[in-house]
């Protein structure tokens, strides 16, 4: 029999991670100076950086208290339309639409946190070197 994913953890977990992505954004605002001179490039990294706090605590989180859920991704392709580049992650249905809800918030933050890592690699080049 599967074991059935723990939503009150998941659900701390997604608590956790979303205070911990806010007190980082914060954080790096001000510790870049943006209370004092506001920039936009600073701005957006400070949001990279709380971006990839929030999925990657709730994504890793996740997978080692609830590994449950990997096992409904069935693929991730990353595919290209004209200008734009799309990370498509197909999962399984499991049956259950409480434990859909959370495959689906489980993929978001999963690309989320792929995403947001380049990103950030270029802004920090920028304002490092612009």
């Amino acid at each position: 029999m599967d074991r059935q994913p723990d939503f009150k953890r998941l659900r701390l977990l997604q608590v956790g991670a979303l205070i911990a992505g806010a007190a980082v954004f914060v954080l790096s605002l001000w510790l870049i100076g943006q209370f004092q001179q506001p920039e936009l490039a600073p701005f957006v990294m400070s949001f990279a950086f709380a971006g990839i706090t929030f999925s990657g605590l709730f994504y890793f989180g996740a997978l080692l208290t609830e590994g449950s859920l990997q096992k409904y991704i069935v693929s991730d392709d990353t595919v290209i339309k004209g200008e734009r580049v799309e990370m498509v992650t197909t999962t399984a249905s499991s049956g259950d639409p409480e434990i859909d809800k959370w495959i689906g918030t489980y993929a978001f933050t999963r690309n989320l946190f792929g995403m947001s890592v380049i990103p950030l690699l270029i802004l920090g080049g920028l304002y490092l070197f612009a």
